[in-house]
C-alpha cells in the first residue's frame, strides 16, 4: 500500500511496496504500530514541546505533524519542518493554501508562505520526504522552537545502546491531542531492511500511527530535546498490512534525518528567507536542488 496519511482505509501491500504513514483511523488498537507496550501519552507542559503543531491544507482532511525549528540561540519562530507529503495531494500536486496550527489549535493558524520540498514524488523517493516551510508571521512567543542536531545512524545506534533518551511527537489520526511516544528511538538496521545501506533515514521503534507523519524524532541531552529527523514511514515491510503491530519480519518505522540537503535547506530558509519572487505567478513551493542547480517548482 502506498497511500498518504488519512487518504483511505489500509489494505494489504504487494511485495516490495512501501507503506507511508497513511492509513485512515478506525480505532487506536486496530491501526497503531505498537512495539511492545504502548508508550504513547499526552504531551504535557513539562515536556517543553510547544514547538509541535499540525499542518492544515485546503482540499484534504489530513493533518500531519510539524515542528517550529531554529538554530541554537536563535529567536526565529517562523520556520517549520515536516514531511513533503504534508503539502502534496495523492497525485503529487501541490496542496494550497496551507496553515501551521501551533499546538494543534486552529484558532492560532498561521499561513505557510513558502515551502522547500525534498521531493515532489515522496512515494518513490521516501528518503527525501522532508519539507522546510516559512510562515507568513512568527508564532506567538509562547511557542518556542526546538533546535536541530545532526546525528548519524551509527551515532544514534551507539547513543541508544548507551542509554540516551529518544522520543517521537505526533497525534493519532486526523484529530486528537498532540502526543509523545518515549522509551523508544533509532533501531539498528538489519541486512534485510529496505534502507539498510541508505544513511538518509533512521529506522525507529517509536509507537505511532497515521497522523504522526512529519513528527519530530528527538534526542534528549541535559534535559533538552533536539530534532534529529522527521517521521516519514510506518512498517516499510516487503509484505504487510498497514497498522498491524510490529513483528520481527517487518522493517521498523523510518524517519528522514536532519542532514545533507534537508539541513542545508533549513539553514538557507532561516538565513535568507523565501527566494525573491518574480513573474506573474511566483512560486510558493520549490523542490530543493543542490546548489548551483536552481530549485524547480513543485
Amino acid at each position: 500500500m502506498t497511500s498518504r496519511t488519512g487518504s483511505k482505509a489500509p489494505s494489504p501491500a504487494p511485495s516490495g511496496a512501501l507503506c507511508l504513514c497513511l492509513a485512515f483511523l478506525l480505532s487506536p488498537a486496530a491501526f497503531a504500530n505498537i512495539f511492545g507496550p504502548d508508550d504513547r501519552r499526552l504531551i504535557t507542559p513539562d515536556d517543553k514541546l510547544s514547538a509541535v503543531g499540525l499542518i492544515s491544507c485546503q482540499g484534504t482532511t489530513r493533518r500531519p505533524t510539524a515542528t517550529l525549528l531554529a538554530p541554537e540561540n536563535s529567536d526565529h519562530r517562523n520556520i517549520i519542518v515536516t514531511v513533503a507529503h504534508a503539502f502534496l495531494a495523492p497525485d503529487d500536486t501541490q496542496l494550497t493554501p496551507c496553515d501551521f496550527l501551533p499546538g494543534g489549535d486552529p484558532a492560532l493558524a498561521i499561513a505557510v508562505s513558502f515551502t522547500y520540498l525534498g521531493t515532489a514524488n515522496p512515494v518513490g523517493n521516501w528518503t527525501q520526504d522532508w519539507a522546510v516551510a516559512h510562515l507568513a508571521r512568527p508564532a506567538p512567543e509562547t511557542f518556542q522552537p526546538l533546535t536541530p542536531e545532526i546525528l548519524s545512524v551509527s551515532e544514534a545506534d551507539d547513543a541508544r545502546a548507551n542509554g540516551t533518551a529518544f522520543s517521537l511527537a505526533g497525534h493519532n489520526g486526523e484529530t486528537g491531542p498532540l502526543m509523545l511516544s518515549d522509551n523508544c528511538g533509532p533501531k539498528p538496521k538489519r541486512n534485510a531492511d529496505i534502507n539498510r545501506f541508505d544513511d538518509r533515514a533512521f529506522n525507529h521503534d517509536c509507537d505511532m500511527m497515521p497522523g504522526w507523519s512529519g513528527g519530530p524524532l528527538m534526542v534528549e541531552r541535559d534535559g533538552k530535546r533536539y530534532v534529529i529527523a522527521v517521521n516519514a514511514t510506518e512498517l516499510n515491510a516487503l509484505v504487510t498490512v498497514a497498522g498491524e503491530a510490529y513483528r520481527g519480519a517487518y522493517n521498523a518505522n523510518t524517519a528522514v534525518r536532519m542532514d545533507g540537503a534537508f539541513y542545508e535547506a533549513f539553514l538557507r530558509l532561516t538565513r535568507d528567507g523565501p527566494p525573491r519572487r518574480t513573474g506573474p505567478a511566483p512560486a510558493s513551493c520549490l523542490v530543493w536542488q543542490p546548489p548551483p542547480i536552481a530549485p524547480r517548482r513543485c
